[in-house]
């Protein structure tokens, strides 16, 4: 499935602020080329009680900002809508993908620098690195071809774009086994790039799921359960306080063996 792939990703938080995500679907390009004409047709205004110029789940389902009530939506119009959505979903070899990060524990960290920078810089980046390092992992671990890479695209977020940028770069020319297999970023709208729109519904099934799931809420979401029925549920999963813990102690080490050596260069 993973092959020439094509990775739409976008962000999600739950509403008390616990669990942030990164997710949203991977699959083959030529899957996503037949999923975006389903996916626009859906979406035409004369389809829908008044026209939206992107579909956000979180809206969609709550009736807020374009789904609200005075506009012409109703919950059974809502819900019409995210049903038909996930089944065009449903249609094509895309797998939902989401990494979880618990925001309290992840704010409780100590420092990785003396200057107070933080592990992996913010809980933004940290998260954003962990999703493309363990995507394209997945692919070295199950032994594809090593020409087979991931194409990234993400929805737009301005105060971590650059940052997010270089980072990727840095990704690209570590010596990890998987490198060579992340392939170029694109950041856009889901205006613009309508493929977003369904990244948004993973990012948001993805948070709800894992929120559900670390908290113990015991939650079952009929959505979901489509996806995960129809095999579209590639690979969830969220960090832990102790795994964040190990992380910072590492992350010193490096920092330390690093400060070391350029000190044993100089002095020689």
């Amino acid at each position: 499935m993973l092959a020439a792939a094509h990775a739409y990703m976008d962000e999600s938080v739950d509403k008390d602020r616990r669990m942030f995500v990164v997710g949203g679907f991977v699959g083959r390009a030529d899957a996503w080329s037949s999923l975006r004409f389903d996916w626009v047709d859906r979406l035409q205004p004369k389809r829908l009680p008044h026209p939206v110029k992107a579909f956000h789940m979180t809206d969609c389902e709550n009736g807020g900002r374009e789904f609200r009530d005075d506009l012409g939506w109703d919950k059974q119009s809502r819900t019409a809508l995210i049903i038909d959505l996930i089944d065009i979903i449903c249609r094509y070899p895309i797998g939902m993908f989401g990494m979880g990060l618990p925001i309290k524990e992840y704010e409780s960290l100590t420092p990785v620098t003396d200057e107070g920078i933080k592990l992996g810089y913010s809980q933004y980046h940290f998260i954003f690195q962990a999703a493309i390092a363990y995507l394209v992992g997945e692919l070295e671990d199950n032994d594809f071809p090593r020409h087979d890479t991931v194409d990234f695209f993400f929805d737009r977020n301005s105060p971590h774009e650059t940052w997010a940028k270089r980072l990727h770069k840095e990704l690209q020319t570590t010596n990890k086994p998987w490198s060579h297999r992340i392939g170029p970023l694109t950041f856009d709208s889901k205006e613009n790039l309508r493929l977003l729109q369904v990244a948004d519904v993973g990012a948001y099934e993805s948070m709800k799921y894992l929120t559900n799931a670390v908290f113990k809420e015991g939650r079952s979401r009929r959505s979901f359960n489509k996806l995960a029925d129809n095999h579209c549920v590639f690979k969830l999963s969220a960090f832990n306080a102790d795994s964040l813990r190990e992380m910072v102690e590492r992350k010193k080490e490096d920092l330390a063996a690093k400060k070391s050596g350029q000190g044993q260069i100089e002095q020689g």
